[in-house]
């Protein structure tokens, strides 16, 4: 697929991009509507600085996007967020990490004293499994601990509470990615590690409710999941 990386601000799309990048969103998210969700992830008021991968087919349709916020304004820490959405004919054979690891990657150099933390409110099963497998250390881990409970407090404190890990690192949304009814059942009887994590700690994430993924971007961790594709690839 054909790929067009930018660095977003308001009115840098044209009006047929623009209209494409809503009827996505359409397309995969219900419970908010396009226009609704489209300021919230792209143009919300902040020192946010955003960078967006823009996929096309062979035949030049829209087919997805990827977009990474980057919030520095917390005193302790950068944020990162992420958006991501496909046609439905054109999911799972993108791969959004390859772009997210490599915009992480240059702002962590840039500033590697600023502590940064990826932090995506994850609605899909299948989307926390595609990180999961690609990086080395994800929260919530199946293990917990006072580390991530601590970060969960400073980042989600009015969140709800996982039955399993004891963790606010659940919350409320409202909107879910639109799978069939066979899609969640599929999802529930996986036996894929990252997908059963995934639904143990957020069984009801078919109901408006996101897991807080959280990933922490050190010097450690960068290396570790260098280490980790390379042993995925062999």
């Amino acid at each position: 697929m054909n790929k067009r990386d930018l660095s977003y601000l308001p009115g840098c799309l044209s009006a047929v991009t623009r209209a494409q990048l809503l009827s996505i969103i359409g397309q995969c998210f219900e419970g908010i509507e396009p226009e609704a969700y489209f300021a919230y992830y792209f143009e919300q008021d902040g020192p946010i600085h955003r960078r967006l991968r823009l996929y096309y087919s062979e035949a030049g349709e829209l087919a997805g996007y990827c977009l990474l916020t980057f919030d520095d304004g917390h005193q302790a820490f950068c944020v990162i967020g992420a958006s991501a959405g496909f046609l439905p004919q054109f999911r799972g054979k993108n791969n959004t990490f390859s772009f997210s690891i490599l915009e992480v990657t240059k702002v962590y150099l840039r500033r590697p004293w600023r502590t940064l933390l990826y932090a995506d409110t994850m609605l899909s099963p299948a989307m926390f499994r595609a990180m999961a497998k690609n990086i080395a250390t994800v929260y919530p881990t199946a293990t917990g601990s006072s580390t991530e409970s601590q970060l969960y407090q400073a980042l989600n404190p009015t969140g709800l509470e996982s039955d399993v890990n004891g963790m606010l690192c659940l919350k409320v949304v409202g909107r879910k990615t639109r799978y069939s009814a066979a899609e969640v059942a599929q999802f529930k009887a996986s036996n894929k590690a990252e997908i059963a994590h995934y639904c143990t700690v957020n069984p009801n994430f078919d109901k408006g409710v996101a897991l807080l993924a959280v990933i922490p971007v050190t010097l450690r961790q960068l290396l570790a999941t260098a280490w980790k594709q390379l042993k995925n690839t062999f």
